[in-house]
């Protein structure tokens, strides 16, 4: 009788070992995902923001989505950034919800710092930019964070 009881602990233990090592590798599977996406947009809104600094247009306004490229023409899109002077920036603020993303942080110029803030959406396998401001820079589009 002992034995059984034994052998009956000996597989609870097992189980709820398996189900304790299945929850902790699936929040770190999901952890990690969550912060792919949101490395994701970062590295978006940086490919955007090397692209002006580069004066690279026609490459900065390929990342916009089709229907911001429908709200700001790439001849004034050109118009605006021809010339610009950023030479630094820096993101601190990420937010995924869904397909969904925000990113924000400041940009550097001969004027001074800017805010800066990217929303983004994600079609068919890619981020494209559906909005950004600028601050003094300008702004097109809607840049609203998602609320967790």
């Amino acid at each position: 009788m002992m034995k059984r009881w034994g052998i009956i602990g000996l597989i609870l233990l097992v189980v709820f070992g398996l189900c304790g090592l299945g929850t902790v590798v699936g929040g770190v599977v999901l952890f990690r995902s969550l912060l792919d996406r949101g490395r994701e947009v970062g590295d978006r809104a940086n490919t955007f923001m090397l692209a002006l600094r580069d004066e690279k247009l026609d490459d900065a306004y390929a990342l916009f989505t089709s229907e911001l490229q429908e709200l700001e023409s790439r001849s004034n899109f050109k118009e605006d950034f021809t010339g610009n002077s950023i030479s630094d920036w820096k993101f601190n603020n990420f937010s995924v919800q869904d397909d969904v993303g925000y990113v924000a942080g400041t940009a550097a110029d001969d004027e001074g710092n800017h805010f800066v803030a990217f929303q983004l959406e994600y079609r068919s396998g890619a981020w494209g930019i559906s909005g950004y401001n600028m601050g003094a820079l300008g702004w097109v589009g809607t840049v609203i964070a998602p609320v967790d």
